[in-house]
């Protein structure tokens, strides 16, 4: 327990006490309600090259190190070359033969066949495969494009979370100061007869347990560190600049569903991706529709006779006769069965899109009125409760419990305030990933 006989040895005057205590609550209340302003314009680290003070700076590190997006862009490339075999005639068949020319007596007489052969698909079908290729071209950019949104999502939202973690950790250390300072001011008022014990023991009490807080939330920014360094493929406690500001959000209203979700409907990449399989799927219904028809098969050869006779030539044409009905007829029934399936599935994207569209926007604009509120109302109207509050308490009207709930209060309410941004960005976040781009 400190010691209190300084303060009792030699009293001041009630005007000076009073002055002191002012002052003493004045600088607890200049931590408490500026830190957040302070937080926010405080330059970052010097050290260049280390991510983590804007969005941009991640989210490019982000994108250059993916190894998703660069398996994405390998199997576009490799869906490029399968274009390039369907347009293709297959490869030819060359055959050397060597034959008893056809006699009945007399030595046996060789002759020698050089032959060639070609398979020609008809009816169309190289086209049909080109298309079927040229779709799942279509379909494995849409994914490379959607393995880039929903990457920017993560970081967007990791990013979010590390703003909110680490400026939790400010505004509850800030609250700690405070109260600090107030618990000074209490020692001071019981060292003068002013004020009771408890109210020193309830100070510190709340100062400890305000201490607790920040180690807890300390543990949540290493977390959110973590989480944002995993997405940068580094390890998780490599050192991240202090984050700068979060995106502004746009203002969003219900009329503006519409607009978002034409939006989506032209760039959203699962939309594309099953627009682009569907399209394939019809591609592969057609060519199957063909398999009724048969393509041919054209040969030549020449004939060589050595020491006996003059050389010969022959040509051919072949064709296979489609004499497997249940082959043919399960070929069809596949085809179709698997165009109707993409047809469907492109259908309960739309509509999931949709619904989820709806969501994200009536939940970001709840999100956005709510940090709005509390930013203007809610944050202002604390702030004078915690000035009024002090002023009270110096001047022996009113106690220390109220004081130290509205600093409590305070404090909460600018957490508040940063789980409502933060539930804003992931909401934009969401909508920016459905619609296939930033807003």
């Amino acid at each position: 327990m400190p010691s209190f006989t300084r303060g009792l040895a030699k009293p001041e005057p009630p005007a000076l006490r009073v002055a002191a205590l002012g002052i003493t609550l004045a600088l607890a209340l200049g931590w408490s309600a500026t830190g957040l302003a302070q937080s926010r314009s405080a330059p970052p680290d010097p050290a260049a090259g280390v991510p983590g003070a804007t969005l941009e700076s991640v989210l490019s590190v982000a994108r250059q190190l993916s190894p998703e997006r660069a398996a994405r862009a390998l199997d576009t490339e490799a869906a490029q070359a399968r274009v390039m075999i369907a347009g293709s005639l297959p490869d030819p068949k060359m055959q050397v033969m060597s034959d008893d020319a056809d006699r009945t007596s007399g030595p046996r007489l060789n002759r020698m066949t050089y032959s060639f052969e070609q398979d020609i698909p008809l009816w169309g079908r190289r086209g049909l495969r080109r298309d079927a290729a040229q779709a799942e071209v279509g379909q494995m950019q849409a994914l490379a494009r959607g393995a880039d949104v929903e990457l920017a999502e993560r970081v967007k939202v990791a990013f979010a979370r590390y703003y909110a973690a680490y400026q939790a950790v400010h505004r509850t250390e800030d609250l700690h100061k405070a109260i600090h300072a107030v618990a000074e001011v209490a020692r001071g008022r019981y060292a003068q007869g002013r004020g009771e014990q408890q109210d020193v023991f309830r100070a510190e009490m709340d100062t400890t347990r305000v201490a607790t807080d920040i180690v807890r939330l300390d543990a949540d920014l290493k977390t959110a560190q973590g989480q944002l360094n995993a997405l940068l493929l580094r390890s998780a406690s490599a050192p991240l600049a202090p984050p700068e500001r979060l995106r502004p959000l746009p203002d969003l209203r219900n009329p503006d569903v519409a607009r978002l979700l034409g939006r989506a409907q032209q760039a959203n990449p699962g939309l594309a991706a099953d627009a682009a399989a569907l399209s394939g799927a019809e591609a592969n219904r057609k060519l199957a529709d063909k398999t009724w028809y048969p393509d041919i098969t054209l040969g030549a050869g020449a004939i060589q006779r050595p020491g006996w006779g003059p050389p010969g030539y022959q040509a051919w044409v072949a064709v296979k006769v489609p004499l497997q009905w249940g082959l043919h007829e399960g070929e069809i029934r596949q085809a179709a069965a698997q165009a109707q399936a993409a047809e469907a599935r492109l259908g309960v994207r739309e509509q999931q899109i949709r619904g989820d569209l709806v969501e994200a926007v009536v939940g970001f604009e709840g999100s956005r009125q709510t940090a709005d509120l509390i930013r203007r109302q809610l944050l202002p109207q604390a702030e004078a409760l915690v000035r009024s509050g002090a002023a009270s308490y110096a001047v022996d009207r009113t106690d220390l419990v109220s004081v130290l709930r509205n600093e409590h209060d305070l404090s909460d309410i600018r957490l508040q305030l940063l789980a409502a941004e933060f539930d804003g960005q992931r909401q934009l976040a969401a909508i920016e990933r459905l619609i296939g781009g930033d807003l």
